[in-house]
């Protein structure tokens, strides 16, 4: 084979790696709600998933909105039938996925309602970008408490994490 072919085929082929693929699709029944963007549920054969909410990030427990947030995600989901679009199988078998209960984009409605951040940078990020400036220009949910109680949770963890080494 041409030297030059073959290169081309590696190349050809290095680019097809790297396409992102098409998310899994599961639907299961909703039997756990650990927190505001997380939750476990069972499949028709079941099996147990646990699902982190991707594209989000809700308040921790201990932080203003964490119950409240962990509170919405139960109404919505809880003991019902939803579909996973999962989009990443983490470690120790999780996975992190888009829940949909019916037509409702579960991680949207989070945003909408201000009991979540949207991360930047992920796929669907111009959309919930959107609704989470939505939810601060109308001080919905966590958006109308007073700014010193605002801390995102990726910085509250972090500033915790701090205050337990420093023990």
């Amino acid at each position: 084979m041409n030297k030059h072919i073959a290169t081309g085929a590696c190349g050809v082929i290095a680019w097809l790696l790297t396409l992102p693929l098409p998310a899994a699709e599961q639907t299961c029944r909703v039997i756990r709600v650990q927190d505001g963007d997380s939750l476990t549920c069972l499949t028709p054969a079941k099996q147990r998933i646990e699902v982190n909410l991707a594209d989000l990030d809700a308040p921790e427990l201990d932080q203003p909105y964490g119950q409240l947030a962990q509170l919405q995600l139960f109404r919505m989901v809880y003991n019902k039938d939803v579909k996973l679009e999962i989009v990443e199988q983490r470690r120790y078998g999780s996975k992190t996925a888009r829940v949909y209960f019916g037509e409702t984009l579960i991680n949207e409605e989070l945003v909408r309602q201000g009991l979540a951040w949207a991360y930047a940078g992920t796929e669907g990020e111009s959309k919930l970008a959107k609704l989470e400036a939505e939810a601060k220009s109308q001080k919905r949910g966590l958006w109308g408490l007073p700014q010193n109680e605002i801390s995102p949770p990726w910085q509250w963890r972090s500033n915790r994490k701090n205050q337990l080494s420093r023990r």
